[in-house]
């Protein structure tokens, strides 16, 4: 590495800190329920999604995120508050979390 250089590792892929990622959820599902079987139906469900979405849903995302900033720049170890109050069990979660020592857990896998 040169010498004037340093490495600065992201954080996991955290879309709960990336507001267009839940508007593009919310949107996402917003679409789904309209059942189009053709183009011209989804072009239609796409933009009655679109209208469906508040100004005030895309501004409690932006919160939602801001509100992790802070521990973001100061390197804490954050998850998205959503998980642990969907599955508190961690057994129960779908996808791998770090575990205190920043082990990969997953699903299923035996620990000692």
């Amino acid at each position: 590495m040169h010498p004037r250089m340093h490495n600065v590792f992201l954080p996991p892929y955290s879309p709960f800190l990336n507001p267009i990622e839940e508007f593009f959820s919310a949107w996402r599902w917003r679409v789904y329920e309209h059942h189009a079987e053709n183009q011209k139906a989804l072009m239609t469900a796409m933009d009655a999604a679109c209208e469906d979405i508040t100004g005030d849903q895309c501004r409690g995302w932006l919160r939602h995120a801001r509100r992790f900033f802070p521990r973001c720049i100061s390197r804490d170890n954050i998850r998205c508050d959503v998980d642990e109050n969907l599955w508190p069990n961690r057994a129960q979660r779908m996808d791998g979390q770090e575990d205190e020592d920043g082990d990969q857990e997953r699903e299923g896998s035996d620990r000692d």
